[in-house]
């Protein structure tokens, strides 16, 4: 039999689990795998919850999510109007668990909590009307001399180089 991947352990059932902890390690999560899905969540609420451009989270049918450790070191906020409620932990603030009204039957947990696979990749984004403009798109990335582990953004050209055409024998471009 093989090693399963790293972070990846097998519940009593026999079924591949994974597990996440919060960054004190007072809360411990557990998941079934694969997830059901994982998206990129660009919302005011959840940029705001995560302190960040954007939440990445992967959402499982509560059946199969565990709570494992920290019952009591859980705290939880529900957010006017929607009733979405965000479970975090009350030592280091880690957000743990988002549980929508709309999707009783779900559960979501940050990405970021779990150090091994999940059995999906984030491949979805919400709210992405909500981008930032701040918010990393991608570009170039280039090493920062003198600090290493560091990495910037290109600066981009300050004046585009105009295209010019080819010119013919006359100074005028080639006509067609």
């Amino acid at each position: 039999m093989s090693k399963p991947p790293r972070g990846v352990k097998a519940a009593p059932s026999g079924r591949p689990v994974s597990r996440g902890a919060c960054l004190c390690g007072a809360v411990e999560v557990e998941i079934d795998l694969p997830a059901f899905w994982a998206w990129h969540d660009h919302s005011r609420a959840s940029r705001r919850a995560h302190g960040a451009a954007y939440a990445t989270y992967v959402g499982c049918w509560r059946k199969h999510a565990r709570l494992v450790k920290g019952a009591r070191s859980l705290a939880r906020y529900e957010e006017p109007g929607t009733g979405a409620v965000r479970s975090f932990c009350a030592r280091c603030g880690s957000p743990v668990f988002y549980a929508r009204r709309r999707a009783p039957g779900m559960i979501n947990i940050p990405r970021a909590l779990f150090a091994g696979r999940t059995g999906r990749e984030p491949r979805y984004h919400l709210a992405i009307e909500e981008l930032q403009d701040w918010a990393y798109a991608g570009a170039p990335l280039s090493p920062l001399k003198g600090y290493p582990g560091v990495m910037r953004e290109r600066p981009r050209a300050r004046h585009p180089r105009a295209r010019r055409p080819k010119a013919g024998g006359d100074g005028f471009p080639p006509a067609d």
